[in-house]
């Protein structure tokens, strides 16, 4: 006898709402490291390699939460001052 589940829309469209969101904040991400990181293959450290290896994980994984945050990390420490050196 199957047992049927009762979804909430309510919830769907939160959880759908979430992942638009957070897959909208790693596009801008995404979009502020290119140019930070285009390019400069030979001049980044093992550690940012390591965390763009770790967001393109986590996007494989569909945890574009994660993703997004950790880009958006790597995007303000690169982007400030000091971290050119």
């Amino acid at each position: 006898m199957a047992h049927a589940q009762v979804i909430s829309l309510t919830e769907y469209r939160d959880r759908r709402h979430r992942e638009a969101a957070s897959l909208e904040r790693l596009d801008l991400a995404v979009g502020r490291l290119d140019p930070l990181v285009s390019g400069q293959h030979q001049h980044l450290t093992p550690s940012v390699e390591l965390e763009l290896t770790r967001i393109a994980a986590a996007v494989s994984a569909g945890q574009a939460h994660e993703a997004a945050d950790r880009a958006e990390r790597l995007a303000d420490l690169l982007e400030h001052p000091a971290a050119l050196g």
